[in-house]
């Protein structure tokens, strides 16, 4: 077993997919790219491979994205190098060759060891990143009408203001070009 650039992105892309998804939600690759720093398109590589070896799945669309198959506690780092370094054994051959083995045996075993939910940082609300999957989410009723209630004197004000401002208010563009010009040309 290799540690490669492609195996490294590969466990830090889904420890990103892992701590933004929280397991309910498909995340799409523009914001793991954001968090990562990855380019779309070697990660869109990386998930080819991830998702061939069922570690990851998809849908397209609106709200489209990714998702691990499995819980994290269950996806080991061992699993994701293997998906996406599929065959990048190193020659093993002579006297010296049984050492490499051994090592590669015992590397192996440790990667395997390691589950990707123990690399997910205890706070994975990333306020950096925008949330894509808003969609998704319950909209908590009491929490929207609180809200809309105080919006609602804002919004029954804002066409007055722009009387008082204006004069009047415009019904087409063309007016409101015609009102600004006119109220240009007085001052």
């Amino acid at each position: 077993m290799k540690i490669t650039t492609k195996s490294r992105y590969a466990v830090e892309a889904l420890v990103s997919l892992a701590s933004q998804s929280q397991g309910k939600y498909a995340i799409n690759l523009q914001n793991i790219s954001k968090q990562t720093d990855i380019s779309v398109s070697y990660l869109e590589q990386i998930f080819s491979n991830l998702k061939t070896a069922e570690l990851i799945d998809s849908h397209k669309g609106p709200g489209g994205g990714y998702w691990l198959t499995r819980p994290p506690e269950a996806v080991s780092i061992g699993d994701i190098m293997r998906a996406v370094d599929q065959g990048k054994g190193s020659a093993t051959d002579g006297l010296d060759g049984e050492i490499w083995r051994d090592l590669a045996i015992k590397m192996e075993s440790y990667m395997d060891s390691i589950s990707l939910a123990t690399l997910i940082p205890p706070s994975s609300n990333n306020p950096d990143l925008p949330d894509a999957n808003l969609i998704h989410k319950k909209v908590d009723q009491k929490k929207a009408k609180k809200m809309l209630s105080n919006l609602k004197p804002m919004i029954a004000q804002s066409p007055k203001r722009m009387a008082i401002d204006i004069g009047s208010i415009a019904n087409s563009v063309f007016s409101w070009g015609g009102q600004l010009n006119s109220k240009a040309l007085k001052t």
